[in-house]
């Protein structure tokens, strides 16, 4: 019984880092119609947020460059 106690702990555990939980295939959202890329160009500044492994630190931002070839450059900073 303590083993699987112990064992449904660890999965839940697990399971609270991810960043969100859906069964099935992956979600296909929508793509927004007339979407201006340009409008989001700058930096960006994190106000609140999920658990992220990755994401260690605080005062996150990420500053999107529009490319000359059409794609998006995105840069993620954060404060140790």
């Amino acid at each position: 019984m303590k083993a699987f106690q112990m064992l449904s702990v660890l999965l839940l555990a697990a399971a609270a880092e991810g960043q969100s939980l859906h069964f099935g295939k992956c979600p296909r959202p929508p793509v927004q119609q007339d979407f201006n890329v340009a409008k989001y160009m700058g930096t960006w500044y994190e106000i609140e947020k999920l658990p992220a492994l990755f994401e260690k630190g605080k005062c996150n931002q990420a500053t999107y460059s529009l490319l000359s070839d059409g794609t998006v450059k995105v840069h993620n900073a954060e404060l140790l």
